[in-house]
């Protein structure tokens, strides 16, 4: 046995930082991070406004009417305050490092399902980059190129700076406000919050003025947009109305009325448009809801995520939240519901300063651009680091300035983004981006109420306020959403999703973040192992609930391999006995041991838990594993042991060994990333080796019989294989029988237990897909009783619905081969309470000319002696009856395994 010394102490301890040089390293740490502010409160609002702010407000007010406005200002709030609570939760919960989103759900659920939000909330943020950038253009040519709204009569604004093609003078422009966004992200975050809180003045700049402006401008009239083709095509020339606060405004805007949507039309006025509905507009609305990871995005450059991100998260929502609030009810009293749906700038014509809503206009849709980039390159850095992907994405990882910038992962998410704007018009994309978005928050909040549903203790957030019925209702509410807004890029959406899941549970490497999925089994099956009460156990559902007794796997793979066939779906423990004294050296090999035989499990493949104890001898060892292996009500009701024999066992891992190499080809070992070979290595490495003398063997016959009289006695099942060192599947269409051959077909008038058993196990074995080219034979031997055997059998077989032939032996050959002075037939012997050995001699030889041709042979186990002396008669007379037959399994039945009756 080998044993190691403990570690030393200067292996285990490392110096502790004194306080003040932890204090003052932490403060380095955190000196130019950022705070709540400008980190998290100002990025969300901005975030979260987006182009819905300033122009799409009116028009969602005008097509859905003030009280469905408010409704879905509730249901969009209510998703996103849900979403909010879950991460509070989460990132209150643990230390929260760089990657936003991707790090919140990969160390809550796993790698695999952060793997795959990392990789759509990613894309997310690209093409919301791109959209944003392009808005940008748009807002600028409308408000600054021919024909804008701040330009007079006649001037050509923007047009004039690049004439020519149209398609690439907005091309070069929105790659000029790219490459801006582009140098912002390269600096840092610092730059980031600088910028964002300049954007921020302007934009409640923009706000305030609107908001002034509803109360003190008078009524007026004003011009629909150049562009507006419907209002043309009905209405001519005629302008919009203005009316002030009036209450006749306000009840024509309470109710929906859907109509055209005049934006959706080319600039010359062609193609066809139909009216909108309420699912179209609460797809445009909920893109005003959706910016609520702007401060996790930058989770890495907060000085204290914890505390920044609920509190600056919630802040935003409810500062937003306000503000919506008073724009839409201010916009109901004052603005006719023709004016809110044909001018979506309509804002600006009404504003006391107009420029001012134009310059928000830019400054809101600059800040979504920076918010999208630099969210993408923060997750793109982290999955890097992460190596999810393998070494593919590395470059990623690489950082430069005392800042440690992602400079590569920000050029490459900007070279995306400039890809996409050669799409020009990104509309089609704006769908499937909100719901990539959705589908983020969905799992963030499935991830908190997973957490909270399995009673995590280490999920402990000291933010208070994350009932389990909000991400409960906040995963429910993203599914429904997805689907409302456009079933077939939720279907698509989900559909990638899982391949991605699916693949990293193929192909990702292991992560010590833990697996959310181990504490749901473990939740799930406590409650259920709970429910399963062994003193309502009934012989209708019995099946095999085996403990085999291995001495090592070198030795016993194919018996493993075999008895995992027999278990049909039920328990199958390996145990082990380690005879040795316990103490801290025994202990450290055993722990290691139990790696072993867990990995050796992994890479027979066979369904099976490893039980292994340290016990001063080997009998008390399998005493202790009888009583306690299994858990509940899923305890062990059949002990199955080898042969006990002093020759040098065989090595079976060869077999083993054989079957990985040759299981998958190179590519697909790539592909599934199988490293069972390498398991295989490091098994083969750590077990023992087998013994090498025939004297070292440490289990005496005395001691061998006790164990099977031990799991008598505890009411076990009893079953002895022996010929199983070269047993292969692959002889089951040569050899293709199964032969039961029971001695005694009833007991004092009872059906004998061990008769039974041996057909149940042979049946079950037969159900196996391999096992299925099989018939099972049934044997004969009693001709002083053979008609009334034989229809018992019949009987028993047909109760029992299992598909057996019946044979009876020739009472002549049985006798022929039964030759003891004294006794006259072998029958005679057969009716013996402890028969001789001569008659396991003959009905080895029987066995032996009638089974030649199967593949297996099911017989009863020899009398079990009443006395120690007499073990080695026993163990004798298993070797008898056993010998240079093919693969047997000798039984003895303790228990009612089938429900029947004479």
């Amino acid at each position: 046995m080998a044993s190691t010394d403990p570690p030393s102490a200067s292996t285990e301890m490392r110096p502790l930082l004194p306080l003040d040089a932890s204090a003052k390293n932490k403060e380095a740490a955190n000196k130019n991070k950022l705070g709540m502010l400008f980190g998290v409160t100002i990025p969300c609002i901005l975030s979260i406004f987006s182009v819905l702010l300033f122009l799409r407000l009116g028009f969602t007010l005008g097509q859905a009417g003030y009280v469905a406005t408010l409704g879905m200002l509730a249901i969009g709030y209510t998703v996103v305050v849900s979403t909010v609570l879950s991460i509070s939760a989460i990132v209150t919960s643990t230390t929260v490092e760089g990657g936003g989103v991707y790090f919140l759900v990969s160390r809550s659920v796993g790698p695999e399902f952060g793997g795959a939000i990392g990789v759509i909330f990613y894309v997310a943020n690209i093409f919301g980059c791109a959209s944003y950038v392009t808005g940008f253009v748009e807002a600028a040519e409308s408000n600054l190129g021919k024909g804008g709204s701040l330009l007079t009569a006649g001037t050509s604004g923007l047009d004039a700076l690049l004439p020519g093609d149209p398609y690439w003078r907005d091309f070069l422009y929105t790659t000029a406000v790219l490459v801006f966004c582009l140098g912002v992200v390269l600096v840092g975050a610092n730059l980031f919050a600088k910028t964002t809180a300049i954007i921020f003045v302007l934009v409640f700049v923009a706000i305030f003025a609107a908001l002034f402006s509803f109360g003190f401008s008078a009524e007026k009239n004003i011009l629909p947009p150049s562009d507006n083709c419907v209002w043309k095509a009905m209405q001519g020339n005629a302008t919009l109305t203005y009316t002030g606060f009036a209450w006749s405004t306000f009840t024509s805007n309470i109710l929906p009325n859907f109509t055209a949507d005049y934006t959706v039309l080319a600039n010359d006025c062609t193609g066809t448009i139909s009216p909108v509905d309420f699912q179209y507009v609460f797809a445009i609305f909920f893109n005003g809801c959706i910016g609520i990871m702007a401060g996790v995005n930058i989770s890495g450059d907060l000085k204290d995520p914890s505390h920044a991100i609920p509190q600056g998260t919630l802040f935003a929502l409810a500062v937003t939240f306000g503000i919506y609030i008073l724009l839409f009810t201010f916009s109901a009293f004052t603005c006719t519901r023709d004016l809110l749906i044909h001018n979506v700038n309509y804002l600006q014509p009404i504003n006391a300063v107009p420029p001012l809503i134009t310059i928000g206009v830019f400054a809101i849709t600059l800040s979504a651009s920076l918010s999208n980039l630099i969210g993408a390159t923060k997750i793109l850095h982290a999955v890097a680091k992460d190596k999810l992907f393998g070494n593919i994405l590395h470059p990623f990882t690489w950082t430069v300035g005392k800042s440690k910038q992602p400079f590569m992962a920000v050029l490459f998410s900007w070279f995306i983004v400039q890809m996409l704007l050669f799409l020009h018009r990104l509309n089609s994309i704006t769908p499937i981006t909100t719901i990539f978005f959705i589908i983020s928050y969905g799992v963030v909040n499935m991830s908190c109420f997973i957490l909270k549903m399995t009673s995590a203790p280490n999920f402990r957030p000291t933010f208070e306020f994350h009932p389990k019925f909000t991400s409960a209702l906040g995963t429910i509410s993203c599914i429904v959403m997805m689907f409302f807004i456009n079933p077939i890029y939720a279907g698509i959406t989900i559909a990638l999703l899982l391949a991605i899941v699916i693949y990293l549970l193929i192909r990702g490497p292991a992560k010590p973040w833990g697996e959310v999925s181990q504490a749901i089994i473990y939740h799930q099956v406590r409650k259920f192992l709970l429910r399963l009460d062994i003193r309502k156990s009934h012989v209708r559902f019995w099946r095999p609930e085996v403990l085999l007794l291995v001495s090592n796997p070198r030795s016993a793979y194919h018996l493993i391999e075999f008895t995992n066939d027999l278990k049909k779906g039920g328990l199958y423990v390996l145990g082990h006995v380690i005879p040795t004294a316990f103490n801290s050296a025994s202990a450290q090999y055993y722990s290691e041991q139990l790696q072993t035989w867990l990995n050796f499990v992994d890479v027979s493949n066979v369904k099976a838990f490893s039980e292994i104890t340290i016990c001063s001898s080997i009998r008390i060892g399998v005493q202790n594993l009888l009583a306690i292996a299994g858990l509940g009500g899923m305890k062990p009701n059949t002990l199955v042991l080898g042969f006990y024999s002093r020759d040098l066992p065989v090595n079976t891992l060869d077999t083993l060994h054989r079957r990985l190499l040759r299981k998958r080809s190179k590519v697909l070992q790539y592909i599934f990333r199988d490293n069972s070979l390498e398991k295989f290595a490091m098994v083969d490495g750590k077990l023992p080796s087998l013994r090498k003398d025939p004297q070292d063997q440490e289990l005496s016959a005395e001691e061998y019989v006790s164990l099977i009289q031990d799991g008598v006695t505890m009411g076990k099942n009893v079953c002895v294989m022996r010929h199983f060192e070269t047993f292969d599947k692959s002889v089951l269409k040569a050899r293709p029988f199964i032969d039961v051959w029971p001695l005694h077909i009833t007991r004092n008038g009872e059906l004998d237990n061990t008769c039974l058993l041996m057909l149940q196990l042979a049946c079950i074995l037969h159900m196996k897909n391999k096992w299925k080219a099989t018939s099972i034979r049934v044997f004969l031997i009693d001709a002083n009783n053979v008609r009334q055997n034989e229809q018992i059998i019949h009987q028993i077989l047909a109760d029992s619905r299992i598909e057996a032939s019946v044979h009876v032996v020739d009472p002549a050959y049985a006798n022929q081969c039964f030759t003891v002075e004294g006794q006259t037939t072998f029958m005679e012997s057969l009716g013996s309470q402890n028969p001789s050995t001569e008659f396991y001699t003959a009905m080895n030889s029987i066995t032996k000319q009638y089974s030649q041709d199967s593949s297996l042979i099911f017989t009863a186990l020899p009398t079990l002696p009443c006395d120690q002396s007499e073990a080695e008669d026993f163990v004798k007379s298993m070797d008898i009856l056993s010998g240079n037959t093919g693969p047997i399994v000798m039984v003895h039945g303790t228990t009612q395994v089938m429900m029947t009756s004479i």
